[in-house]
């Protein structure tokens, strides 16, 4: 897989996610467990759980303290999955951006509007390049959908997100209850739907399995010469010191021995960045000097 900037950005945000989401329910069931073993009764949780931080805070007995963990799962679900689908959005945005530096590979909005202020269903139609929806591709708009439920309709169901879902491909919709150990479950429209572990779970699946088509679609959509360039203009953004401490003005001087080893030196760093993120395209120290000269 090609770890152009964008992608690592996004990657680095998932995997923290994904450790937070985990972390938060380990310490959820230690803490269930522990009240467990002091036995409920009228004891209240600060007692119980003297030896953890902040658990003076839980001013209740240890019997609440049981069914507020209980609870935990579903109301850190609908804190999560919104910060998983805007970490989407975001790789969207970053990806469309950067091939922006290539006319022809990202049509202009109609409105004039830049990638950045652009809506959800723009950037799925823009980041899929011309190629029919995926069922992941299918399962992000109802992931979006979901996330904006959440944030701007108090977290109720409306007739929207229904739609969405009821409309997905059979294997779209086998695929989320496969990864959710269930289909999306709600009990009336304008009330809050059913959310645990298992959703949780099931976007941070589908916001990967996108991910991954997206990378494998920038592979197949830029020609070499541009990955060159895109390898060029990430190593600039990542090293600027580096790199411009090698520019070419003070590289090739007069011909000089000295200026010729600088040379040499700043397109091996070049392309040990290059084997480092983009190994799979293989891209040659000629490609990325050539790059160099366009870009610089």
């Amino acid at each position: 897989m090609i770890h152009y900037f964008s992608f690592r950005a996004w990657g680095e945000l998932q995997k923290r996610t994904n450790n937070t989401v985990v972390a938060l329910s380990i310490g959820t069931h230690l803490a269930e467990r522990e009240l467990s073993r002091a036995g409920l009764g009228e004891r209240r949780a600060p007692e119980v759980l003297a030896n953890i931080a902040r658990a003076d805070r839980l001013d209740v007995t240890a019997a609440k303290a049981r069914e507020v963990f209980r609870s935990t799962a579903s109301d850190l679900a609908f804190l999560a999955i919104p910060q998983i689908a805007a970490t989407h959005i975001e790789l969207m945005v970053g990806t469309l951006e950067e091939c922006e530096a290539f006319p022809g590979i990202v049509k202009p909005h109609k409105k004039g509007l830049a990638v950045k202020d652009w809506n959800a269903a723009d950037l799925r139609k823009a980041i899929r390049f011309g190629e029919q929806p995926t069922n992941a591709d299918r399962l992000i708009e109802f992931c979006v959908k979901l996330r904006n439920s959440i944030m701007h309709g108090v977290g109720r169901v409306d007739p929207g997100l229904v739609a969405v879902w009821e409309n997905l491909p059979a294997a779209a919709k086998a695929r989320w209850e496969s990864l959710a150990g269930r289909s999306f479950t709600y009990e009336r429209l304008h009330a809050r739907p059913s959310l645990a572990w298992g959703e949780v779970k099931a976007t941070l699946a589908v916001t990967k399995e996108s991910a991954a088509e997206i990378n494998a679609r920038m592979e197949r959509i830029l020609t070499r010469d541009q990955w060159a360039a895109l390898i060029v203009h990430d190593y600039r953004r990542v090293s600027p010191r580096r790199f411009h401490s090698s520019s070419p003005g003070k590289l090739v001087r007069d011909g000089s021995d000295a200026g010729t080893r600088r040379t040499e030196r700043a397109l091996l760093r070049l392309h040990s960045h290059a084997g480092a993120y983009y190994h799979p395209l293989a891209i040659t120290l000629d490609e990325l000097h050539a790059a160099r000269e366009r870009v610089v």
